[in-house]
């Protein structure tokens, strides 16, 4: 299953996902580049008649699908939805809700427009669709849409949905979390003069497996105990949170998962974070990506949007989509990580020690090209030093005696 979180706090909005899927499922990621607009918005098999505006995004993507977990645009509006599961069926033939949010990046130029385009092709289409790497698993979605004109909680039950503002936190799963505080429902909906949209539309059965009450009420915990001084620190902390139990013990029940979970088997296959940094001008921050699996046995490399462009520090990552080189690097971190005792060895202090070093240093790296994208050498000294802590990386985590700059 899945988390999605987000945060405003001290000048700066943070959005953040965990993407949780069958463990032997890749999961890369992309940057998709500009195309020409067109009225039509491609679906897979069908087009939708709003806006394609062409933006280039950054898109978290399993490998066998053409739609994403998770991603950001040009214009700064990062999307991530989670499963959620309904009284009211999706259907086994409808549209996935990764495609949806495939089509709300190529669409939006804020956050309103996002939701307004999920709630259009939700209430129009129906979504569903086999979600799942092996098996079948068919679901409604939930998101956190994002951009500099707010954010927002967007739910859905078949072609129903509902939609409410963020004002500071908020963080889903595989939930439903909309009570009455809904500021937005569809028609039918709102002809029924519900209460709480949760209790309408929410299939109970699957509370009990998914754990998404319990890992929402422990990553916004996490949030609140940090504010006002939230920071990637605070974030990644989330992200690879073993609620308390022993790293690896926790099951479903805590954001970072390690092959748990029944009757869907499911890992922590892929994580992001977007931190979006005040402008007064074209949309900037920094996107925060693992590559691999296991947050708690990751670093973050980060990729720079600067007036509207993706600038990758780390440049030894193959972009492209679909590309076989990043499907390899997830699939080395999946062996590395069986290979030196899986989720345990987060417990290792030397182990966060080494971690944590390199994750400082690309953050540090990642503030000093922030500060002028626009000078070449200042972007060229930032993608060595990041490029160099990737590969110390990654020399430690296959035991290379030789890599022991920071220990």
């Amino acid at each position: 299953m899945c988390d999605t979180i987000y945060v405003a706090a001290g000048g700066s909005a943070w959005f953040a996902k965990n993407s949780d899927r069958n463990p032997a499922e890749p999961q890369a990621l992309c940057i998709v580049p500009r195309r020409p607009p067109s009225t039509a918005l491609p679906l897979p098999g069908k087009t939708f008649a709003a806006a394609d505006r062409g933006h280039s995004f950054v898109l978290s993507r399993p490998v066998w699908m053409e739609g994403g977990e998770m991603g950001v645009n040009e214009k700064g509006v990062a999307i991530g939805n989670e499963a959620v599961f309904s009284r009211f069926r999706a259907s086994r033939d409808g549209l996935l809700g990764m495609a949806i949010l495939r089509a709300a990046l190529a669409h939006a130029d804020g956050a309103a427009q996002a939701r307004d385009l999920v709630c259009a092709i939700v209430e129009s289409e129906d979504q569903g669709g086999n979600g799942a790497y092996k098996g079948r698993l068919v679901y409604s979605n939930s998101y956190i849409v994002a951009g500099a004109d707010g954010a927002f909680v967007v739910e859905t039950a078949g072609r129903r949905w509902a939609w409410k503002a963020i004002d500071s936190i908020a963080t889903i799963s595989n939930a439903y979390s909309i009570e009455n505080d809904y500021q937005g429902l569809d028609e039918k909906t709102r002809a029924e003069r519900i209460g709480s949209w949760r209790k309408r539309v929410q299939d109970r059965l699957y509370l009990g497996f998914t754990k998404g009450d319990s890992r929402r009420a422990l990553t916004a915990g996490i949030l609140r105990s940090a504010l006002p001084d939230v920071s990637l620190e605070t974030i990644l902390s989330a992200l690879r949170s073993h609620g308390g139990a022993s790293p690896g013990r926790s099951g479903m029940a805590a954001p970072c998962i390690h092959e748990a979970g029944f009757p869907v088997r499911s890992s922590t296959t892929a994580s992001m974070v977007f931190e979006s940094l005040p402008s007064g001008g074209p949309a900037s921050g920094v996107v925060w990506f693992s590559g691999r699996s296991y947050p708690c046995l990751s670093v973050y490399a980060p990729i720079l949007l600067a007036g509207g462009e993706f600038l990758p520090l780390w440049t030894d990552y193959d972009y492209a989509e679909g590309a076989p080189a990043s499907t390899a690097y997830w699939e080395s971190g999946r062996s590395l990580a069986e290979r030196s005792g899986g989720a345990s060895r987060s417990g290792d202090l030397a182990f966060l020690a080494r971690r944590d070093g390199i994750q400082e240093r690309l953050q540090a790296a990642s503030r000093e090209a922030a500060l002028a994208p626009s000078d070449a050498r200042r972007l060229a000294a930032a993608r060595r030093e990041v490029g160099g802590a990737m590969s110390e990386w990654e020399d430690f985590l296959r035991g290379d005696p030789t890599s022991a700059r920071d220990a």
